[in-house]
């Protein structure tokens, strides 16, 4: 019978198997290795679950735990990725004990953004309810914006410098190559700034930049038609991504919105999805161009 374990960094070279079946672009041994033994969590040492059947593992369900200050108080978050179980496995119940360990930490907001078909149906079983349904998508303008009122800094030295205690610990841990940052800073008080968090991708042919995160919404408003332009020049992108809930109401501009092929799922006991972004997530992590 196989049995769940806690997946630690000493199971990896059992678990990494399993992860080759995602094929995921740009990641290798190496770069799998950086991202689950890299700590987040000041509560917890592991990066998910594994169903190990003596030596060998069976099934893993990744799992990013981390913690955040939301509403002025620390808020326990666990973000699910990669779930995979050997076929001989599936059929019994063995495959959920995987999804019930996680479910044990009881007070955790518990993501899935990207999950297959068959994961939904599970989730939705266990009150897992969407947390998006819809990315919205702006084009670049072929316009000329007016004047800017906002500086650009792309060099990481300098944003950390410039960034609060909090801002600086979600920067530290997504120092990976698949993200990227950028800070916005106020031309007329040097002390506001809108801090981003993004990635490039390429999906159907089309090659878009991804926000995943957005400090201050008033000022990446106030500079988005610039911004386009700029990842114009960096990444050579012609649209801009971001999940509904983070671009607001009406967004920062005019734009189509496109409705997911699954929902982004969440389960919590506190938080409302617009307190929820997209870092500690495989969005930024895994899907690099």
């Amino acid at each position: 019978m196989a049995t769940v374990h806690k997946a630690t960094i000493d199971l990896f070279d059992q678990i990494y198997p399993l992860l080759e079946y995602f094929n995921i672009r740009g990641m290798n041994r190496d770069k799998w290795f950086q991202l689950l033994s890299t700590r987040r969590s000041s509560r917890h040492d592991h990066f998910g679950y594994v169903l190990m059947d003596e030596e060998k593992a069976v099934g893993f369900l990744g799992a990013m735990f981390y913690e955040r200050i939301i509403g002025g108080r620390e808020e326990p978050l666990c973000n699910l990725f990669c779930w995979y179980v050997l076929e001989e496995y599936r059929s019994s119940k063995e495959s959920l004990l995987l999804l019930l360990a996680v479910l044990k930490h009881r007070n955790t907001t518990i993501t899935s953004l990207t999950s297959s078909a068959k994961a939904l149906m599970i989730y939705e079983r266990f009150q897992f309810t969407p947390l998006e349904t819809k990315i919205r998508i702006f084009f670049l303008l072929p316009v000329v914006p007016l004047p800017s009122t906002v500086d650009f800094i792309s060099d990481p030295r300098v944003i950390e410098s410039r960034l609060n205690p909090q801002e600086k610990k979600l920067f530290q841990v997504h120092r990976f190559p698949a993200c990227h940052h950028l800070l916005l800073v106020s031309q007329s008080n040097g002390e506001d700034y809108c801090y981003l968090v993004y990635n490039c991708l390429r999906k159907k042919g089309l090659h878009f930049t991804q926000i995943c995160y957005i400090s201050d919404r008033e000022l990446f408003e106030r500079a988005f038609a610039r911004l386009q332009w700029f990842f114009f020049r960096h990444n050579r992108t012609l649209l801009t991504v971001i999940d509904k809930r983070l671009a607001g109401t009406s967004g920062p501009g005019p734009g189509l919105d496109y409705t997911l092929r699954y929902p982004r799922l969440f389960r919590s006991v506190g938080l409302q999805p617009e307190q929820i972004d997209n870092l500690y997530t495989e969005l930024l992590f895994l899907e690099a161009v």
